[in-house]
């Protein structure tokens, strides 16, 4: 017991240390690193909710143990969402919800009285949840990319998807030598708390062979063929902030990465590769940086109170209400009638 003890509470420091360090790395700007912060944090409750299992502490502390099991069948979505923001594979809020569908359905069943019906067959359900979710994730990561501009995930990602994968392996061995041939001795909260313990070192592991690089779960994107190595990375940020911030082409609803290469005497390669190496970002995303700020100030002006949302949208270079709405939001954290209320 005592050495269980000790790989519980090593493995529930060792997640709050990284959540802290991933939390604030450079890879947390990726949307992936925040399903991976949040499955640490459920690593962290369920080690710590089977040491004090472990201790008997269950009768002192009622409420640690109201999500009982439940918290299991949050680890396979939550490393699968990782593994898909990671390479940029957005999904819709709807979309995401549906993958928790497994855990609040058994969270609500332990509040039911005929949670007994379905106490045998938990364990035959986790086993085809993390299976199928390890190996969704496996193929994804592994699927064959042409395109030279797309990401690709790192060594880091595809040695934590291998383990993720070797779990689910051992959690299907471990239920057929159970269920099938009755063998005894090893049970799935040990092999889960084993689990989370190599995970938790394995990720470790990686951060701090990164640490003389920049870590990340992802390759930055490669260009083949371009001389933008030849050019004046500094006079090209120069020119391409006096399109922006002094001529604000970014207002011409209609403006295209080739309009603006143009206008840089360079090649769209050219321009997409400046983008997305120098400013970290997609030609989308940095055009609606500027309309967003552009009409944050017309949205608090006074003057042009008697304009809708919409139309200020339109004066901004938005061309789909829907498209300046989810933007704004995610650029802000607030709707556009929020950020009003705000800043009044």
């Amino acid at each position: 017991m005592n050495l269980w003890i000790f790989l519980i509470g090593y493995g529930a420091i060792q997640s709050l240390l990284l959540i802290y360090l991933l939390n604030s790395s450079k890879s947390s700007q990726h949307n992936g690193t925040r399903y991976l912060i949040a499955l640490l944090i459920v690593a962290t409750y369920i080690g710590i909710h089977f040491m004090l299992v472990k201790l008997g502490y269950r009768q002192l502390y009622p409420y640690w143990f109201v999500l009982g099991f439940s918290p299991l069948f949050l680890m396979p979505p939550l490393y699968f969402l990782f593994i898909s923001r990671s390479l940029n594979r957005e999904k819709s809020a709807l979309k995401t919800l549906l993958h928790f569908i497994p855990f609040l359905l058994f969270f609500g069943i332990q509040f039911m009285d005929a949670k007994f019906i379905f106490k045998k067959h938990i364990f035959l359900i986790f086993v085809i949840q993390l299976l199928t979710y390890s190996i969704v994730s496996y193929r994804v990561l592994n699927i064959k990319r042409d395109t030279k501009d797309e990401i690709k995930p790192t060594s880091s990602l595809k040695f934590l998807t291998t383990i993720m994968l070797l779990f689910a392996s051992s959690v299907l061995l471990l239920y057929i030598s159970t269920s099938v041939f009755k063998v005894k001795g090893v049970n799935l909260t040990n092999l889960v708390v084993f689990f989370l313990v190599v995970f938790v070192t394995a990720l470790e592991m990686q951060m701090l062979k990164g640490l003389k690089a920049t870590f990340n779960f992802i390759e930055p994107k490669k260009y083949k063929n371009s001389n933008l190595q030849s050019q004046s990375i500094n006079d090209l940020g120069n020119q391409l902030n006096q399109l922006l911030i002094d001529e604000k082409v970014y207002l011409n609803p209609n403006l295209k990465a080739d309009d603006l290469a143009s206008m840089l005497k360079i090649s769209r390669h050219q321009l997409s590769e400046f983008v997305n190496q120098e400013l970290d970002c997609s030609f989308n995303e940095l055009v609606n940086k500027y309309r967003v700020e552009y009409i944050k100030h017309d949205l608090l002006n006074k003057e042009k109170n008697h304009l809708s949302i919409s139309g200020l949208a339109q004066d901004a270079g938005f061309k789909s209400d829907a498209t300046f709405y989810r933007v704004f939001k995610e650029q802000t954290g607030f709707t556009p009638s929020e950020y009003i209320k705000l800043n009044a």
